[in-house]
């Protein structure tokens, strides 16, 4: 037969088609073959004859096909096929007829789950075109280039080509378990030049043609198995590890074939980083899990299936399995430890084939029929360390003037074995700061599990008041994966009260005054001074708060205190220098300073009646106690003898009467008594002022009122009068002479413009007091 390569019958289709050889895994250069060129890009034999065939004739077919490598191993391995995959094998074709004579036969392969008489410029085949030069004869006498075949004039009606290498799509429609040979077959009826390597046979009616499907001897490979894997337990552990159950199972889907595992495997990659470290057979030995660190194969109820792990067609194997992971040492960023676990099974046919669908992570090394289940990941998980930390402190009682204080630091190891020892890394006080170098206490110590760390420092202890001083000790600690553990401790030492005491010194100058007689307004002025301070015994500063008298009531906002600074003033002496003095409420001494203050009060009494009053001091120290003195302090009076004197005293009137002259209304702006004014009654050198009004001349005048309005001359408003009273000095008070010359009187008035005028009068008033 010929090569056949029937390029005219590409069309426009012909990238569809190369793309449709390319989805079966084949090349479109045609392998060697004597009549069959593999031409991947050929129309079905439809589309060669241009309308739908209904083949039912039967004069020239393919009658046997023998699978030449499966008898004679020199002619090449034995072939097995993949369902819905092309294949390849080396065969001798028989090609028969049942007509005397029929020309041009030509065999159209489907390359595809179709017919090759389907009418679909979808479809592409492979066609195989007989040779003029044997075992095919040339009926037609070199008219064209296509074997023809006969039965009569002494020719053979059967023609078979030996050792052609054949590529087909695997098939098996009856589940015989063997493949299909499946073609049509086209020829002639006529002689003539109608048949070339561009335009083979095909048929000239719809029935003029022959389909047909038999069994040839290519065993049907298995189809691979799916591998199911379930995780029952849960997927993650605390460390140190725990169990992980598992189970698989696959179907064998092939219906006619068995296949059988070799072996059976759980692949554990420990860090899923593709490493796949520990391989368990899950048919082997199982056991109690170590103490080290690794993967146990504990429990599986997996076992290899009779007849050399048969699982027959449609067949089902499953079974369960656990493993228990250690794991101490987990990543140091206190991630979880991932484990990746994939089972791994090694599958081959009863042809001794390996079946395999090779889904294994790439980084598991290739053995014949592997195929694995999908990865399944569990995780063990960080389980930070943890410490116990205990504080005490000896003496735990100190009075509020202090004492030294022992603390002791105890750092307990309560983390599981797995997590020793930790390394005490931070140890710090929140009143006393780091403790790390302070007395015997250090740092970076590593401590076993269940095993304490204890040291101690001193501190010296006190406070105002009593209560208590507590203080919070803070440790960290680290485990081997650089997890961290914190825990604080406190300890609490009672202060007890020390009780403040202040004192109060009352002193009166002078001690003995001339008596007020019968005389209730007299009086006779004493200074009193208030000594007061805080006892050098104590311990707390003292808030003073008030000052009573007994006599004088209330007295704190007249005590003025004077302090005392002992240092340099701004002149560089050195000494107890007087500050600015303060008031008392809220004033604070410590203890063993002193402080006072000086009251004049005047006092009223006779011989048979001393003066005595008792002053009451109080206040609070730092403890918010209240603490109190009192002292007490008596002034006599002495006799006087009976005696008269006279004390002269005068005033002065002072009428003024004013009339506007002028054409614009003015206001009364200044009335002054040498510069002192008499509308706020200011006082002068030697005279008081009083703007009371008066009478005189039997006629009453009103005070004088600041811008009284005046209205311009002839108004009838444009006068005003008023008065006030000069009271001169010295009066009654003493026996000084009186003398006020030269007192000006001065007055202003302002116009609606802002100008002013002013006016003046001069008094002089003198008298002498006679003792």
């Amino acid at each position: 037969m010929k090569r056949f390569n029937c390029k005219q019958l590409v069309r426009a289709m012909g990238v569809a088609l190369i793309s449709t050889a390319s989805l079966y895994g084949i090349s479109t250069t045609p392998a060697h073959a004597s009549f069959f060129p593999q031409q991947m890009e050929e129309a079905c034999m439809a589309e060669q004859a241009g309308f739908n065939l209904n083949c039912t004739a039967n004069d020239v077919r393919v009658s046997k096909v023998d699978n030449i490598q499966n008898v004679d191993p020199d002619d090449g391995p034995r072939v097995e096929c993949t369902i819905g995959e092309l294949f390849e094998f080396k065969a001798d074709v028989t090609i028969t007829t049942t007509a005397n004579e029929r020309y041009d036969y030509s065999v159209y392969l489907p390359e595809g789950d179709w017919s090759a008489q389907e009418f679909n410029t979808d479809n592409t085949c492979s066609i195989l075109i007989g040779e003029t030069n044997g075992p095919g004869v040339d009926l037609e006498e070199g008219q064209d280039q296509c074997a023809d075949i006969s039965k009569a004039r002494g020719y053979s009606d059967t023609h078979v080509y030996g050792g052609e290498i054949i590529t087909m799509y695997c098939r098996d429609e009856d589940n015989s378990g063997k493949a299909e040979f499946d073609y049509c077959m086209a020829w002639h009826n006529k002689d003539g030049d109608d048949c070339s390597e561009a335009n083979p046979a095909a048929p000239g009616t719809p029935s003029k043609c022959r389909c047909d499907s038999f069994d040839i001897d290519i065993f049907i490979k298995p189809d691979p198995v799916v591998i199911n894997k379930t995780l029952l337990s849960s997927s993650t552990h605390t460390e140190p590890g725990g169990t992980y159950t598992f189970e698989l199972s696959f179907t064998n889907s092939n219906a006619n074939s068995s296949i059988y595992i070799q072996s059976l495997e759980d692949l554990v990659d420990e860090g899923a980083n593709g490493s796949y470290e520990t391989t368990l057979d899950l048919w082997g030995a199982t056991g109690a899990a170590g103490s080290a660190d690794g993967v146990y194969l504990t429990s599986s109820n997996c076992e290899q299936p009779a007849d050399g792990g048969k699982i027959a067609p449609s067949d089902t194997y499953s079974c369960q399995f656990t493993v228990h992971i250690v794991d101490r040492d987990l990543p140091d960023d206190q991630s979880p430890e991932l484990y990746d676990d994939v089972v791994r099974v090694l599958l081959w046919d009863e042809k001794d084939d390996p079946v395999s669908d090779d889904q294994c992570p790439a980084t598991i090394s290739d053995s014949d029929g592997q195929d694995c289940s999908d990865v399944k990941r569990v995780n063990v998980t960080n389980l930070p360390p943890s410490i116990e930390v205990t504080k005490t402190a000896s003496p735990d009682t100190v009075p509020e003037s202090g004492a030294n204080v022992t603390y002791t630091i105890r750092v307990e190891n309560t983390s599981d074995d797995w997590d020793s020892p930790v390394t005490l890394t931070y140890l710090e006080d929140d009143m006393f700061g780091p403790l790390g170098g302070k007395g015997s206490c250090a740092l970076f110590v590593e401590i076993e599990n269940t095993l304490a760390y204890e040291c101690s420092f001193v501190e010296f202890i006190s406070a105002a008041g009593a209560g208590s001083h507590v203080n919070v000790a803070t440790a960290k600690a680290i485990d081997d994966e650089g997890d961290e553990a914190q825990n604080s401790g406190e300890a609490t030492v009672m202060i007890t009260d020390i009780p403040s005491d202040i004192y109060l010194v009352k002193t009166a100058n002078p001690d003995e005054v001339l008596e007020t007689g019968d005389d209730p307004t007299a009086e006779r002025d004493v200074d009193y001074t208030f000594e007061f301070g805080v006892d050098a015994a104590g311990v707390d500063t003292v808030e003073f708060m008030s000052l009573t008298d007994t006599r004088f009531g209330d007295i704190t906002g007249d005590c003025s205190v004077n302090m005392y600074n002992d240092g340099d003033d701004t002149n560089g002496t050195v000494g107890f220098q007087p500050i600015t003095p303060v008031p008392l409420n809220g004033f604070d001494l410590d203890p063993g300073e002193s402080a006072s203050c000086t009251i004049i009060r005047g006092i009223q009494g006779t011989p048979s009646t001393p003066h005595t009053n008792t002053a009451t001091i109080t206040g609070e120290d730092d403890d918010g106690q209240p603490v109190e003195a009192m002292d007490s302090e008596t002034v006599n009076f002495t006799p006087a003898d009976p005696a008269a004197d006279m004390a002269f005293a005068t005033s002065s009137l002072i009428v003024i009467e004013l009339t506007n002259t002028g054409i614009r209304n003015v206001n009364l702006t200044t009335l002054t008594v040498e510069d002192a004014s008499v509308f706020t009654e200011q006082l002068g050198a030697n005279f008081k002022l009083l703007n009371e009004g008066g009478d005189f001349n039997n006629e009453s005048y009103p005070a004088c009122n600041l811008n009284q309005l005046l209205e311009y001359a002839g108004s009838g408003n444009e006068s005003y009068a008023c008065a006030f009273t000069i009271e001169w000095a010295p009066g009654l008070e003493n026996t000084d002479p009186i003398n006020a010359a030269l007192n000006e009187i001065f007055v202003q008035v302002t116009d609606t413009l802002g100008q002013t005028s002013g006016n003046n009068v001069v008094l002089t008033v003198q008298a002498a007091e006679n003792p």
